[in-house]
């Protein structure tokens, strides 16, 4: 059975990253650095420590990552905490791509045969995993502007595409225009039809 981090203190959740952006960047996170920075009351405070190596804010000798580091510009920190978790509940989120929108039965479904704890542990991954995202911004991908850049372009192509689409190279396009003329004498009225179709074809825009 895998493990999935969680805290018992998930109304601190939203503390301890307010926290961790406001202070400068530690050389190690433990039990020291939290209690300097207020972010600790007691044991349970540790459980944090787990949850920051499981979305890789820290690495495995408690040592900041470059995550951790982006996340302390405040234009980045919530699609950095989003990438963060997305990389955590990687299984997670191959199973529901938009996990972070899913209603709390699905998730605890999924961590409870994942893991196969009692459900009040299971509850407390759940509502850490869903304190985890409120704080997270899904709609980006990398940083903020990149994917909105990247979308606004794909999209007026997509538009082009619909309009107008593109013709291959040396693709040339022919018209056959019939005309029935009417049986007459008079060639002035062959003139006027020629003369009218000609300003139609070749009018202005």
């Amino acid at each position: 059975m895998s493990e999935i981090p969680y805290t018992v203190l998930v109304g601190k959740i939203k503390t301890y990253f307010d926290k961790f952006q406001q202070a400068g960047v530690p050389q190690k996170v433990d039990s020291g650095w939290l209690k300097s920075i207020g972010c600790w009351a007691g044991g349970n405070d540790n459980y944090i420590i787990n949850i920051l190596k499981f979305i890789g804010f820290i690495d495995s000798s408690n040592a900041p990552t470059e995550l951790w580091k982006s996340y302390k510009d405040p234009t980045k920190a919530r699609a950095t905490l989003a990438k963060g978790i997305r990389e955590g509940y990687k299984d997670l989120f191959n199973t529901y791509p938009d996990a972070n929108r899913k209603d709390k039965d699905a998730i605890y479904a999924f961590f409870s045969a994942k893991t196969g704890k009692a459900k009040k542990t299971v509850d407390y991954m759940v509502n850490t995993f869903t304190g985890l995202c409120q704080l997270a911004d899904f709609g980006v991908e990398g940083y903020k502007g990149e994917e909105k850049k990247h979308d606004d372009s794909e999209e007026k192509a997509k538009r082009k595409q619909q309009i107008m689409p593109q013709m291959p190279e040396g693709f040339a396009v022919n018209m056959n225009i019939q005309i029935t003329l009417p049986i007459t004498e008079d060639a002035k009225v062959y003139e006027n039809i020629f003369k009218a179709l000609r300003e139609q074809l070749f009018k202005s825009e």
